[in-house]
């Protein structure tokens, strides 16, 4: 039994958000959750079902690097008990350039100015790292509760890394694609829906994204005319887009717009704050990313793509707004609720000789799904593709901006810090202890002398240090320690241990990361803390490296605090929207999914309006099942079947004669049995009975019927002839031929064409027909055909 139930994303009117969260629930209550999604003001209402339903939950899948797919989840897992024992899957992009857009959405969110709700942006890192990693089409069984279910990863296009899951459970075979694009952009390749459609062997339930991109063709040449045109006006030209989902794809296209029309004199900005360790975790994922990118890449020799020539990558809007004259700014937050974008909108909006283009769908309540709301009545009656119009409104605006701690402020937050460390450390030492006074009950007599001390890692130095000693301060120069509890008298005296060279049987231990050459220390610094990225709230005095392109130069990073000013702007700009999301339109849709072949189909993700129109469509292809929920509202989706699981037992498994089918991935055989009912009996008083009759229950129970003959076990079976059972994928037959000596060679979508004589094809009903003339040949093709399948007589 599977059941769907959207948590946010649900179809509703044009006053929703984007935000997704899927639960998906399968028997033995085995409950999934796809994305943490969040809107782009961070309403915390929107989190109150999620946290409700924390405890029930038993695994989490995340889709997309954007805030409406996992925006919430760095706060859930902080805040909602339960949230981080849940295990969490996702492709390595995802993890990465999540984290990144978790960053810079939190430095500017509704709590990070409120007490009562303190997060520390260093959290971020940390919480990322728990999230296991899972490659493109890797299958992937977890254990305990979730054996019985079966997780895949296939390429969804629309971001890097974004992915559609398919999730098996039992006779349920489910897939969850929403936002994927089937066409192959500059650095993202084109979803496997359209590449690669019998992959997905006729899923049971589709749940689909109702969201659609727009059919404009030449969508750059579109865009690149729409910045000409502004900054042809004198003016600048703002795009505010997603930290990482789109803003690679713009980048990438502008600064080879500006490099083949040489617009030197024309500053061209991305700034986001964590912009520079974006573009570093996108030059060590090129494996993830289209062909065209390593062709560039080999093309280019030792330069690596987002490495840009004109595109400067910085983190602050100051640097940005303080540039007069024409400019274009690429800057993360596309819904003008958080992020640079909101303050360079706030700078340039009132200027009429500006522009601002906006390439993805917003939020409707946000600050740009307002402007975008007000220019298109201000534009209804113009006809072209492409819509430039100007609206009058004036907004009053929260700015928030990061700001270094001074003064009293500095030296509170300075004497917390140095209170924090020396409590972690007591704790620490306090945790060793009593440690090791349990494992000193198992220790030999002979070992008892050495379990006086342990091992702590001090400055990422491994010490000896004496367990009984707590430690109340340690600095560079300053040791404070408590030797009343020590156990030996040298550290009575003086309680500290001077750095010794660890060995073990072979001599010295090395450090292999001592070894590494530059490139790759360079690559381990992206799991972590990048020294190329200024972060806030990180270890007090520590210097770290600023790069730009250009040139790099030592900096101290100080304690910084969010700050609000309000600020009434009046909107006097010209405003248009560019599709530029990367999403599959609303004809291709129509066009993918029946090839998919799925029993039934749910659309989230959209408004009404455009669930409606594609639910209209995707019947008249032919899918007679499309639900269309509400939020919070349950879809029993499960295969519509008389099937039951029934569990045998080991003696008589070892009885049946299984049988493999194509590539060894399940096994089946047939017996022979009764199923009966046995009805749990009632009260003998009747009036207990009734009230108890919502706590009666029904099992079913399998006896197994006397073995027959096979001619019986037909006859009884209603059998004529054998049944096949299995599926052929005709790239796995043709691989199996070649290793047996056959040439084979694909000629047309569903045909293979075998030693020239015989050709196998894969009908729409999932049926295999192999033609050819009667010879060796088309029996010895016939036969590894009927190798993949499994025969019940």
């Amino acid at each position: 039994m599977f059941t769907f139930t959207p948590i946010l994303g649900a179809a509703a009117d044009d006053d929703k958000s984007l935000a997704c969260q899927s639960l998906l629930t399968f028997d033995s209550n085995v409950r999934v959750l796809i994305d943490v999604g969040w809107d782009d003001k961070f309403s915390p209402e929107l989190l109150n079902e999620l946290e409700r339903l924390t405890p029930t939950i038993d695994l989490i899948l995340l889709t997309h690097a954007t805030v409406s797919h996992l925006g919430a989840f760095a706060y859930a897992y902080k805040h909602f008990p339960g949230f981080d024992s849940i295990p969490v899957y996702a492709t390595l992009p995802v993890i990465n350039m999540g984290r990144m857009v978790t960053i810079d959405a939190y430095a500017t969110a509704w709590f990070t100015s409120r007490p009562s709700e303190p997060f520390q942006i260093s959290e971020v890192d940390s919480i990322f790292d728990k999230i296991h990693t899972l490659k493109y089409s890797q299958q992937f069984s977890l254990n305990a509760k979730l054996s019985s279910l079966r997780i895949s990863a296939y390429n969804a296009g629309h971001s890097l890394g974004g992915t559609i899951w398919r999730l098996q459970y039992g006779q349920e075979d489910v897939l969850h694609a929403v936002d994927w694009n089937h066409a192959v952009e500059r650095h993202l390749n084109s979803s496997l829906l359209l590449t690669s459609p019998e992959s997905f062997n006729r899923p049971t339930a589709l749940i689909n994204g109702a969201r659609a991109g727009s059919s404009l063709r030449k969508k750059e040449e579109t865009l690149a005319n729409a910045v000409a045109r502004g900054l042809a006006k004198g003016g600048s030209v703002l795009l505010p887009t997603s930290t990482t989902a789109r803003a690679l794809e713009l980048c990438h296209f502008l600064d080879a717009y500006w490099t083949e029309h040489k617009l030197t004199e024309i500053p061209l900005f991305f700034v986001s704050r964590t912009g520079s360790r974006t573009m570093s975790y996108a030059r060590s994922m090129l494996e993830w990313m289209s062909s065209s990118i390593v062709r560039e890449w080999e093309e280019k020799g030792s330069e690596t793509p987002f490495v840009f020539k004109y595109l400067k990558v910085v983190s602050s809007e100051e640097e940005v707004i303080s540039v007069r004259g024409r400019k274009v700014i690429i800057a993360s937050g596309q819904g003008l609720e958080w992020g640079p974008a909101r303050n360079v909108f706030a700078e340039e909006c009132s200027a009429e000789g500006n522009t601002v283009v906006f390439t993805q769908e917003v939020d409707h309540e946000s600050l740009g799904g307002q402007i975008l709301n007000a220019w298109k009545l201000a534009t209804d009656a113009i006809s072209d593709d492409v819509k430039f119009g100007r609206i009058s409104m004036q907004k009053q605006l929260e700015l928030r901006r990061s700001v270094p701690l001074e003064g009293e402020e500095l030296q509170k937050f300075l004497d917390a810090e140095r209170e924090r460390q020396a409590f972690a450390e007591r704790q620490t030492a306090i945790d060793i202890k009593n440690r090791t006074l349990l494992d000193q009950e198992d220790l030999s007599e002979s070992e008892s002398s050495d379990s006086e001390d342990d091992e702590v890692t001090v400055d990422g130095v491994e010490e000896k240090l004496d367990v009984g000693v707590l430690i109340l301060t340690q600095t560079e120069d300053v040791f404070d320690y408590d030797v009343r509890g020590a156990k030996t008298l040298k550290n009575k005296m003086f309680p500290f241990v001077p750095r010794r060279i660890r060995k073990d049987a072979y001599g010295e231990i090395i450090r292999t990361e001592d070894y590494l050459r530059a490139e790759e220390r360079d690559e381990g610094k992206l799991s972590g803390k990048d020294e190329n990225d200024v972060a806030w709230n990180e270890e007090i005095g520590k210097k770290r490296k600023w790069a730009d392109d250009q040139d790099e130069e030592k900096v101290v990073v100080i304690p910084s605090k969010t700050v609000v000013e309000k600020r009434l702007v009046t909107v006097r700009c010209e405003i248009t929207f560019i599709d530029f999301e990367g999403l599959a339109d609303a004809r291709s849709i129509q066009m993918i999914i029946p090839q998919l072949q799925p029993r039934k189909v749910i659309l989230i993700s959209g408004t009404t309006q455009q669930s409606e129109s594609l639910s209209a469509g995707l019947r008249n292809a032919g899918i007679e099942e499309v639900y269309v929920p509400e939020a919070d509202t349950s879809i029993n989706a499960s295969m519509d079947t008389s099937a039951f699981e029934v569990t045998i037992s080991s003696e008589l498994a070892k009885l049946i004669k299984w049988q493999d089918t194509a590539g060894g991935e399940y096994s089946v055989a047939q017996i022979k049995g009764k199923l009966l009912r046995v009805e749990q009996l009632a009260k003998d008083n009747s009036t207990a009975a009734a009230d108890n009759a919502d706590d009666q229950t029904d099992t079913n129970e399998l006896e197994l019927l006397p073995i027959t003959t096979k001619q019986e076990h037909a006859t009884a079976a209603g059998l004529t002839k054998p049944v096949m059972v299995g599926d052929v994928r005709l790239a796995e037959l043709k691989r199996r031929l070649i290793s047996n000596g056959h040439r084979a060679e694909f000629r047309g979508e569903g045909m293979l064409l075998c030693d020239k004589q015989v050709v196998v094809r894969k009908l729409d009903n999932n049926e295999i027909l192999v033609e050819g003339g009667v010879g060796k040949e088309f029996y010895e093709v016939r036969k590894i055909v009927a190798s993949f399948l499994a025969k019940i007589t």
